[in-house]
């Protein structure tokens, strides 16, 4: 009777323990998505909460940047997606044993297309920003340009050695910045 008890508890804890591996190796690599939360979600909302509390923008104007700054990464991401796409595309037709050269032309031409419309749309955001920034006090005009530089900063990332318009010495963070 010990030994069949001891025998099921044994098949149990193995049981659970195969259950829960085969939890974690699904999940494995999803990181916060697999949590339900985007990549990079928190920090973008904790970056807009940080600039919207130092350029001190009354809840309509925060609302309105919000409104810009979300049109412009959802398009954004539909236009990366369909790059991704072609680009597989591409990949899988230079693939095969002869490749077709009219369908390289004809995705080519759509990567080319999707390139131009990304570089439109920086070109509008840039515009619905500057008129933004247009309706902003002197004071909330230079704590934005500040907010602005240091975010390209970051973007770019540390050791890229690109040199910055503050400074001569690639990869230091510019001094003026909080």
């Amino acid at each position: 009777m010990m030994k069949r008890t001891k025998r099921t508890l044994i098949v149990a804890v193995a049981l659970v323990s195969l259950i829960c591996a085969g939890l974690a190796f699904a999940r494995w690599g999803q990181g916060k998505q697999a949590m339900g939360d985007l990549p990079g979600q928190e920090a973008r909302q904790r970056g807009f909460d940080r600039l919207i509390d130092k350029l001190g923008l009354t809840e309509e104007q925060a609302e309105e940047l919000k409104t810009i700054l979300d049109e412009h990464r959802e398009t954004m991401k539909d236009l990366k997606s369909s790059l991704r796409d072609l680009y597989r595309a591409i990949r899988e037709e230079l693939g095969k044993d002869e490749p077709n050269e009219e369908e390289l032309a004809r995705l080519i031409a759509e990567v080319d297309a999707i390139r131009e419309q990304m570089k439109a749309e920086q070109e509008a955001f840039k515009a619905k920003i500057d008129e933004f920034k247009a309706d902003l006090t002197i004071t909330q005009q230079a704590q934005f340009l500040l907010f602005e530089a240091r975010m390209h900063g970051r973007m770019r990332g540390p050791g890229r050695h690109q040199k910055r318009a503050w400074d001569e010495r690639p990869g230091e963070a510019c001094p003026l910045l909080p």
